[in-house]
């Protein structure tokens, strides 16, 4: 049988995934789909790429990316290519020799090597060599920021971010003479384990060793990739000492470079060229030899484990315990994953236990995850003991779902009234995150604005759905009209002779609006006093609903009750998006459809306005021209900031 890369991960996460595929496709069993493995694969790096840039602006999952192999999203393949175009070309500066590399995975470099009657097989991105050595480099379309060791001041507070590894002994974290070293460290274009720090002294060499770890664990953020790199080891390393090619082989992860700022500059054509800028490349690798060895052994024992699946398939109508292997909401989840979740499926969202606010787990139960929930057959929210739930908010949903009634917390509430300042500015922005950085200053995976809707309130109530709301939208999905967004953004909002804003910024999570108007304002300094303004005078409306413990800890009165939510509905089902708050406060708006439903949905149509295949997210109502694509766009982000309006008026009538 033939085992390929993407087999051999799903195969040997459990007993299950084998045994579904048999009974699935028995047939299809001795063959490779390689393209549609590697359509599926590019999909997981840009779901990964989006969560490792600045996320999509949403509290919760309602906009995840779908990762269906839909039509809408064979138009994202064109940025994979190109980033595997880009990745051959900066290769090509620091590694000498002959290359083989296509976007077309048959004309990519294939090794296969038999083993008990199986034949384990691999293609190779980029496959370079020379006449002392062979590189196998991984080109993945996300970016290295999980891989790097960043320090970022976070409200007057060092915040560490990524791989880094300390000389700190347990106990004593926090004090002012400790030092952090990152796991990698760069050398030219590679970045390289980290091998002058780990000997500093034994507490460093431990705690080295123990973030390397984190690698090692294939289901992790951190590991699945080097997982990738261990497999083909595997398999290249025997096939090319059985070819009586004894060269040593060097291994390679190619991602994205999250410092990269691309400066505008294109080609004859009208291509984008993406140079080396400051000293940075587009692209940049990551030496997973050590790595890769280490995870040899792993790999020895999955594919005993594999091959006792495969000869003695599991029964599927046994249930096997879930976990980790499941990716359970990940982008590598797993396709049957529905098949082991199904009695908790079975179960309403208003009362499934994982739907629990902030689910971490209940301690006193000693359930530490959601997999533990299934586990131990705790489908609903009443198959979890009273006794377990520690947490307020576990026990405000529980009673409002137990006893069929609302949660409201009005002096909370007016309280966030209080705070605001008229008008306010209910704003939304719709955005891009390109993998490859379209326009100038920006980086991989920039969340670049092509939209925003704002509905003005200038008192409690006083807005039209119409008269008051402006939509700025990108002409052409491919023109740079930053600049007239930002334009429109200054026109509309009303500032004092101070330059502050007159008024307040609302936003569902903020924080989102935040950061784009914050980037704005780098690009655009000539509007960055303004732009700031705005971003400094700002609300949250999860704050509203939700909770903030910081900013209702400001009033004494909620020194209790800061951290407890303000509002519940057993429908709202421990989400506090818009797509959940909105039918319960203002049951006559509704995103369902909509053209244009979500973020995703929203981005999908805007770089389709030109494309002569119908974009058909609901099928009773298809996409088939640029005027219908723009007009379900302006449709989609109107409903996002209307939303927010119709929320406060919801809001106020239960708290006069």
């Amino acid at each position: 049988m033939y085992i390929s890369k993407s087999r051999f991960i799903n195969w040997t996460r459990c007993p299950m995934y084998f045994a579904m595929e048999l009974q699935h496709n028995p047939s299809g069993m001795p063959d490779i789909d390689a393209k549609a493995e590697r359509r599926r694969e590019m999909i997981e790096e840009f779901r990964d790429g989006v969560k490792s840039s600045e996320g999509s602006g949403e509290e919760d999952d309602e906009e995840s990316f779908d990762s269906t192999l839909s039509p809408e999203l064979e138009t994202l393949r064109h940025y994979y290519q190109r980033v595997e175009e880009e990745a051959l070309k900066v290769a090509k500066k620091y590694f000498k020799g002959t290359f083989i590399a296509d976007s077309d995975v048959h004309k990519q470099k294939l090794f296969e090597y038999d083993l008990h009657h199986h034949t384990y097989r691999c293609y190779v991105d980029i496959y370079n060599e020379n006449e002392k050595e062979i590189n196998i480099i991984e080109v993945k379309a996300t970016t290295n920021s999980k891989y790097s060791f960043k320090v970022k001041m976070k409200e007057d507070k060092e915040v560490r971010e990524g791989l880094f590894f300390s000389d700190v002994p347990e106990g004593k974290k926090g004090r002012k003479d400790n030092h952090y070293y990152p796991l990698f460290v760069k050398d030219g274009n590679i970045w390289r384990l980290n091998s002058t720090d780990r000997a500093l002294n034994a507490i460093t060499e431990k705690n080295f060793y123990k973030k390397k770890a984190t690698l090692l664990n294939r289901y992790s953020d951190l590991g699945k990739y080097p997982h990738d790199l261990a497999f083909q080891r595997f398999v290249i390393e025997r096939a090319l000492r059985k070819a009586g090619d004894n060269r040593p082989v060097n291994f390679y992860l190619a991602v994205l470079n999250n410092e990269y700022v691309y400066d505008g500059k294109k080609d004859a054509a009208g291509e984008r060229l993406y140079n080396q800028i400051n000293g940075q490349e587009i692209i940049t690798f990551y030496d997973m030899n050590e790595i890769s060895k280490e995870y040899q052994p792993i790999i020895l024992n999955e594919i005993a484990t594999l091959e006792s699946f495969v000869s003695m398939p599991h029964d599927t109508g046994k249930a096997v315990p879930v976990g980790p292997c499941c990716a359970w909401g990940k982008n590598t989840e797993c396709l049957y994953w529905s098949h082991c979740f199904q009695k908790l499926r079975s179960v309403p969202d208003t009362n499934k236990a994982n739907n629990y606010v902030n689910f971490r787990g209940f301690k006193a139960g000693g359930i530490g995850n959601k997999y533990d929930l299934v586990n131990g057959e705790c489908y609903k929210f009443d198959d979890v003991p009273s006794g377990w739930l520690a947490n307020d908010n576990h026990s405000i949903q529980r009673d409002c779902y137990d006893n069929n009634i609302e949660h409201v917390d009005p002096d909370k509430m007016r309280y966030w009234f209080e705070q605001i300042e008229y008008p306010i500015y209910h704003f939304d922005f719709e955005t891009f995150p390109c993998p490859l950085p379209r326009f100038s200053e920006e980086n991989p995976y920039r969340q670049s604005p092509f939209e925003f809707s704002l509905h003005i309130e200038r008192a409690p109530g006083d807005c039209d759905k119409q008269k008051d709301n402006f939509i700025f939208l990108n002409k052409e999905w491919n023109d740079d009209e930053r600049l007239d967004l930002v334009e429109a953004i200054i026109s509309h909002f009303e500032f004092n002779e101070d330059g502050s804003l007159h008024g307040t910024m609302l936003a569902q999570n903020t924080s989102f609006e935040q950061g784009r108007l914050e980037e704005l304002a780098i690009i655009f300094p000539k509007y960055a006093d303004k732009l700031l303004a705005i971003r400094k005078k700002s609300m949250d409306l999860i704050h509203l609903l939700k909770t903030n413990e910081k900013f209702y800890m400001e009033d004494p009165r909620f020194a209790k009750t800061a951290n407890q939510i303000n509002y519940y509905h057993k429908d709202l089902s421990g989400s506090f998006s818009i797509k959940k708050t909105l039918p319960v406060l203002v049951p006559s708006l509704t995103y369902k459809g909509m053209e244009v439903g979500n973020g995703s949905q929203a981005y999908i149509a805007y770089i389709n306005y030109d494309s002569k295949t119908p974009t058909v997210f609901d099928p009773s109502h298809p996409m088939y021209t640029k005027a219908d694509r723009r007009q379900a766009l302006k449709t989609y982000c109107q409903q996002d900031t209307w939303a927010m309006v119709e929320i406060l008026r919801a809001v106020r009538a239960k708290i006069k």
